[in-house]
């Protein structure tokens, strides 16, 4: 029955994306007043569609969602009035991708190395639609505020037994949500800065922070911890430093002195202590890695070594993952997103995806620190800023990059909203 929901909703939610990017205009209420309209264009409601329905995995089609995603996207930039904006960390992501690309020609599995290349042009493609869609602050309200709605609605599915057998399959996983929310909650601390309801943003930001400890995710904990020192870095630049280590000297004592972390940090909890740290003596064979070491360790040996510069071949892990492993790792994942890129594209692919990312983020300080934007310009880029590098932290030991839909992209969008806004303004 739910397998049979899942394929309802996938027809439901296609027909409505298709149905928007070829509506020429269409109704809707204000972000902050539902009383009051606002006549948007059939992209720009896409646009709000698809960050409002972001969350929704519908895992038994999944692969054919972000499919049809990505071509509602290359549709919307087609009939976009503007066109996309590249601006040089979207050009050098672009490099990436040919390089990607390069990779089909010595992998031992085009299909597998078509789907990875699928996982990371999703994001792209939602920056350029957003840049070349985006011209006014309501549209980034809305989609910034049915986003967040979504993103409430998930937390209390979870967090409600009773509510969850109705949508088996339908949102992603946890651990998805969990990396999801830490750009709802940069979302929650910019409009908690900038906004008149600050109570209402700051429980908001409180609600999706809280996800990652109780779930006990370490690698959200870190990436929530990198979000908000990004955030400080980007608003107060210097000033922001003894905040930063703040922010560390607490990452690092929570592994110590919150039990419910540490008891899954370590496998001997009561045999380490934070003063072992600082002096390195914590035992590494005491350190649990829930399974990923060994994994991490064979395919950086079978696939890494002896081909550091160019890896061997897009998709090369996922085909030992899927075909080629047994045991309890067949079908899985390494939780590594940065070896798989290792593995597969070597040390060429790693750098400019991590230069990209670096790039957007430094993009994202200079337009925030330029006095002279909006302020609806500068929320998108410290929010993108901020959260794309806090997701891409998480890459270190899971799969962010295979949940995209909804983990990397809501960054990705967010900084094609802030160039979309800033060509506006700049011309005007």
């Amino acid at each position: 029955m739910a397998t049979l929901l899942c394929f309802v909703y996938f027809i439901v939610l296609t027909v409505i994306g298709f149905y928007l990017v070829y509506k020429p205009y269409g109704v809707i209420s204000a972000p902050f007043d539902r009383s009051l309209k606002m006549r948007c264009k059939g992209t720009e409601l896409l646009l709000i569609f698809i960050f409002a329905t972001g969350l929704i995995g519908l895992m038994p089609v999944l692969a054919i969602r972000l499919a049809v995603l990505e071509v509602l996207c290359i549709i919307g930039i087609y009939k976009a009035h503007s066109s996309p904006v590249f601006s040089f960390p979207i050009i050098l992501f672009l490099i990436f991708i040919l390089w990607e690309i390069w990779g089909l020609s010595y992998t031992p599995s085009t299909e597998f190395g078509f789907r990875m290349i699928l996982k990371y042009i999703y994001p792209l493609l939602l920056a350029l639609f957003a840049s070349a869609v985006v011209r006014d602050k309501e549209i980034v309200l809305k989609s910034l505020l049915s986003a967040r709605w979504m993103a409430v609605f998930t937390i209390l599915i979870y967090f409600v037994p009773v509510f969850l057998p109705l949508f088996t399959g339908v949102f992603w996983n946890d651990a998805a949500l969990a990396t999801h929310y830490i750009t709802m909650s940069m979302i929650s601390l910019v409009l908690y800065i900038y906004s008149n309801k600050k109570t209402k943003n700051l429980i908001f930001f409180v609600i999706f922070s809280l996800p990652c400890f109780i779930w006990v995710f370490r690698t959200d904990i870190m990436g929530l911890f990198v979000a908000l020192s990004a955030f400080a870095l980007i608003k107060y630049r210097v000033k922001a430093v003894p905040f930063i280590l703040l922010l560390g000297i607490l990452s690092i004592a929570s592994l110590f002195y919150i039990p419910s972390i540490k008891a899954k940090m370590y496998y001997r909890p009561d045999e380490v202590s934070l003063n072992d740290f600082f002096t390195g003596n914590v035992d590494e064979n005491n350190i649990n890695t829930s399974g990923r070491g060994p994994v991490w360790e064979d395919c950086k040996r079978w696939f890494y070594e002896e081909h550091e510069l160019i890896g061997s071949g897009t998709g090369r892990v996922q085909k030992y993952m899927y075909t080629e492993a047994t045991g309890f790792r067949r079908g899985g994942q390494i939780h590594n997103d940065f070896l798989v890129l290792m593995c597969d594209n070597g040390l060429i692919g790693l750098v400019l995806y991590v230069l990209s990312v670096l790039g957007i983020f430094i993009h994202c300080i200079l337009i925030y620190n330029k006095r002279s934007y909006s302020v609806i310009l500068r929320i998108c880029a410290i929010v993108a800023g901020s959260s794309l590098l806090g997701v891409v932290v998480t890459m270190y030991s899971d799969n962010t990059l295979s949940y995209s839909m909804a983990t990397l992209s809501y960054p990705w969008g967010l900084y094609g909203m802030a160039l979309g806004l800033k060509r506006k303004e700049d011309y005007e």
